[in-house]
């Protein structure tokens, strides 16, 4: 079965794609990745891939579409009649510059297992505030 994956690609803090695509999240990482790839200026900044874990918290109780989509990624019962899991994200980084000792992303883009749309707007805005200005 494939997954829900969010793509969000955010340049100088706004995002210009936000996208729901179903497939295998490391295809879509490597797809992502060759479209950044293709536009990275080697010789003006870094190459970067980092694999984070998210942490979701939603609330009980949960229909079993959602404990299924949700189990595989560590759900734990937390107080408060909440649960939470982690999931995988993965930033690309292929316009990005150093000032000092200051490092700024100014195009990126974000893949992560799509949860909902509070979680995709977190990430969006994540995103954006990732790239813009400091």
């Amino acid at each position: 079965m494939a997954d829900k994956i969010l793509v969000i690609r955010a340049e100088e803090g706004r995002v210009v794609e936000d996208n729901v695509v179903e497939g295998d999240m490391a295809e879509t990482v490597r797809q992502v990745a060759s479209r950044a790839l293709r536009e990275w200026e080697p010789s003006d900044s870094d190459f970067v891939i980092v694999r984070e874990k998210y942490r979701v918290t939603v609330d009980l109780p949960l229909s079993s579409e959602d404990y299924d989509r949700y189990s595989k990624y560590g759900l734990r019962r937390t107080s408060g009649g909440q649960a939470e899991f982690e999931i995988p994200v993965y930033l690309v980084s292929f316009a990005n510059e150093w000032s000092g000792e200051d490092y700024r992303d100014r195009k990126i883009y974000v893949v992560a297992v799509y949860v909902d749309d509070r979680l995709r707007k977190e990430m969006a805005d994540w995103a954006a505030e990732s790239t813009g200005s400091s």
